[in-house]
């Protein structure tokens, strides 16, 4: 499993211009070769984290296995690492992706507001693995598109790194220049005739199959509870995520509303691990399109707790008519129709 942690810090600037750390990053930033220092520079000023401190990193590395995780700033605002990926751990999450995640061009990664991954092969002899690069960055801030590619251009310089250092056979990848545009999170924004598409993947219309539930009506308060959707930019090498959701409030640092139902696409290693796993593989839902793994999956809300997601679904057929009308909707939009065999 490869993963990137990255650290804040907070790097205010005086009349006299920037201080000497950032026009000149200093070597202890490196992680021991594993991370430029400049990219760690740029994440800590684009994050607004914390101002380095010159104190040895907590590197540790494992050229066999081969993994290497790292903390280049004090308090762990920072963390990079990179490991052989646990397919049965990736199976196992019965939970949805956030949606805000934004896919990094062209690549098996995907970055959040505060945290990143990438999936990469290494070849070594004659044998592959998977390495999961991931990155964490102490950052509140949902919308903040510099924070996000910082974290992205130093999650794929940390990855060619550990590959070049572990000594896999494939190439350097290419540091992201841009990101998609990150979802908004402003249910306000959204225009009322939202409400009621109904041939779209991701579209409110779904809410009308869930068991039980009641749509809030016109009147006092209803622009602070009326049902919204949100989903992640297209294309990505590895999820796709249809997000529902009521009303606008929320804690600070997290998308607003109460979540309701979600839908979701895998692919890539993300699929692969769910085909291959005996406990979490579900036949209809794990397909293959144009020779590649997909798996679709529809999360919901418990009813006594609606901030908490189920760890199965209801025992009821609604549910499996709502995961196969998005199936076949996601199988359809992507040019691989779901047989009615």
């Amino acid at each position: 499993m490869v993963g990137v942690l990255v650290v804040a810090g907070c790097s205010g600037s005086g009349s006299e211009g920037p201080p000497g750390w950032v026009s000149s990053p200093p070597e202890y930033l490196s992680c021991d070769g594993f991370a430029d220092p400049q990219l760690v520079v740029d994440l800590v000023r684009a994050a607004d984290l914390v101002e380095p401190d010159p104190e040895e990193p907590s590197v540790k590395t494992d050229d066999e296995e081969p993994s290497v995780e790292c903390h280049p700033l004090l308090g762990n605002q920072i963390g990079l690492s990179s490991s052989p990926v646990d397919l049965s751990y990736l199976a196992g999450g019965f939970w949805p992706p956030d949606p805000l995640m934004v896919p990094i061009r062209g690549l098996p990664g995907f970055v959040m507001h505060d945290s990143g991954w990438l999936y990469v092969p290494c070849t070594r002899g004659s044998g592959t693995v998977t390495l999961n690069s991931y990155i964490s960055a102490d950052t509140a801030e949902l919308r903040n598109p510099r924070v996000r590619l910082a974290m992205a251009r130093l999650l794929v310089d940390t990855t060619n790194r550990a590959r070049a250092r572990f000594g896999c056979a494939e190439s350097a990848l290419s540091l992201p220049t841009e990101l998609p545009e990150i979802p908004d999170t402003d249910q306000a924004k959204f225009p009322e005739q939202r409400e009621h598409t109904g041939g779209e993947v991701c579209s409110i219309a779904a809410l009308s199959g869930l068991p039980g539930y009641q749509r809030p009506g016109p009147g006092t308060g209803y622009d602070e509870s009326r049902p919204w959707a949100m989903e992640t930019p297209r294309p990505s090498r590895l999820l796709s995520t249809c997000e529902i959701r009521e009303g606008s409030g929320g804690v600070r640092g997290t998308v607003p509303g109460t979540p309701k139902v979600a839908f979701v696409t895998y692919r890539g290693v993300l699929a692969r691990a769910r085909h291959e796993s005996e406990k979490y593989s579900w036949p209809e839902y794990d397909l293959s399109c144009h020779g590649e793994p997909v798996s679709y999956r529809m999360y919901v809300t418990d009813p006594d707790d609606s901030d908490s997601w189920l760890t199965e679904l209801p025992d009821d057929p609604a549910y499996e008519r709502m995961l196969d009308n998005f199936a076949g909707k996601a199988a359809d939009r992507a040019g691989c129709p779901i047989s009615e065999s």
